[in-house]
């Protein structure tokens, strides 16, 4: 694991930062990058400027389109040739859910209570807070650090990626590397090595017009539609095989995850889920509609394929007529193997820093960890309890980003220099 007595001093500078990290964090969350529009520029400033005072590090931001700004930066070990892990974080954030209701400015990076309040403190300017503390504390140590850490701060992520970690993957071979280390929102005491697959539809069904007195001379699309939507809400009956390994850790870590995020969340892991997010049919009360249309969120498992969904789907909307399914985007499950070394590496380190070990389990909701596991590059994500997730007065534990930070630059030091 590389120099013992440079691995302790790192282990003491990472808990000398508390201070710097919790103004940092702070800093972030008043920077205001919401999506839409999703201007990340003013993170992206705050993130380039720290970066910019540390030296060994090389930082510049990137605009993928405006007003998508990221953050590409490499810290180079001096000890010899190895290994790049790279830390990736989203700068965007969701909109201000209830703005009336909050008691604290949301983008006013309130500290107080050892909490840090506003909006994408958790999902996730906390995880990236963490990450840049990290990097400055491994700069300290770099004389004994082979190969690098690379740093993919990005913007985009809630919209596609497109212009975010795409943009950067597709363009600098530096923002690839041997394995990957999120910080999206989550838990300190679960690191999650996997996530759900999506399929977003829109269901278009056509009738025929008529008047609504006279309701027996037309075709109403939005019956059609009601039907069609119950063969879509169907598909939670598919028969999901994961395989033993994953099945097994969504079991394991089960006593914890379901206490952190909800009764339900393991069944909701290990199978397929479907949420009609958006509908419309009609224009009077009086006209039977001649089209209706519906937009579907279906969220699988390992062991299922969109295609897989696609082709059930198919075979059972057959007995409705007149309906049109269109694939408005869908990505595939993806995991890194639960006994992956940077997986286990983390795992370990948090064990150290916590006192005790955090579970394993994989993700309802998609990151851009997907990006990276489809280009071979073993990731977990380790994040920041979300508290209020999507609703007033979002916060995070200041302890959450203590081990964030201790977990990370710890497992850094171990994974470049193993």
């Amino acid at each position: 694991m590389g120099d013992r007595s440079a691995r302790q001093k790192l282990a003491a500078i990472l808990e000398s930062h508390r201070g710097t990290l919790i103004r940092l964090c702070s800093e972030l969350t008043a920077a205001d990058s919401q999506n839409p529009p999703g201007d990340t520029s003013k993170a992206a400033d705050l993130c380039v400027s720290f970066l910019k005072a540390v030296p060994g590090v090389e930082a510049r931001k990137i605009v993928g389109k405006e007003p998508v700004a990221n953050v590409l930066a490499r810290l180079a070990g001096q000890a010899g040739e190895g290994r790049r892990l790279v830390f990736n974080g989203h700068l965007d954030t969701g909109l201000v859910p209830e703005a009336d209701r909050w008691s604290v400015p949301p983008f006013g990076g309130v500290v107080r209570d050892n909490r840090i309040y506003g909006r994408g403190v958790a999902d996730m300017k906390a995880g990236i807070a963490a990450q840049l503390v990290a990097v400055a504390a491994l700069a300290a140590v770099r004389d004994s650090l082979r190969g690098e850490v690379v740093l993919t701060l990005v913007g985009d992520e809630g919209t596609g990626a497109k212009w975010g970690t795409l943009y950067l993957l597709d363009r600098f071979p530096q923002a690839q590397g041997d394995a990957m280390i999120s910080g999206d929102v989550g838990s300190p005491l679960v690191a999650r090595f996997g996530e759900k697959g999506f399929l977003w539809l829109e269901i278009v069904a056509r009738g025929k017009s008529a008047g609504g007195a006279h309701a027996y001379l037309g075709i109403n699309a939005i019956d059609r539609l009601t039907d069609a939507l119950e063969h879509v809400r169907a598909l939670e009956a598919y028969d999901c095989r994961l395989s033993p390994d994953i099945a097994q850790a969504i079991d394991v870590a089960a006593p914890i995850s379901e206490r952190l995020h909800g009764k339900g969340e393991t069944r909701a892991l290990k199978s397929v889920s479907v949420n009609v997010g958006m509908i419309e049919g009609g224009r009077r009360i009086n006209a039977v509609p001649s089209i209706a249309s519906a937009r579907v969120d279906i969220r699988f498992p390992a062991g299922v394929t969109s295609d897989d969904l696609l082709r059930t789907l198919d075979k059972r909307l057959a007995a409705v007529p007149d309906v049109e399914v269109r694939v408005l985007d869908r990505a595939e499950p993806n995991w890194t193997e639960p006994g992956a070394e940077i997986v286990q590496l983390l795992r370990k380190n948090a064990t150290e820093v916590m006192g005790r070990a955090p579970v394993l389990s994989t993700r309802l909701g998609f990151s851009d960890a997907r990006h990276y596991r489809e280009r071979g590059v073993a990731s977990i994500g380790y994040g920041a309890t979300a508290h209020n997730g999507n609703a007033p007065d979002e916060y995070v534990e200041i302890e959450d980003l203590v081990i964030l930070l201790r977990t990370y630059g710890l497992t850094a030091f171990d994974y470049l220099n193993a």
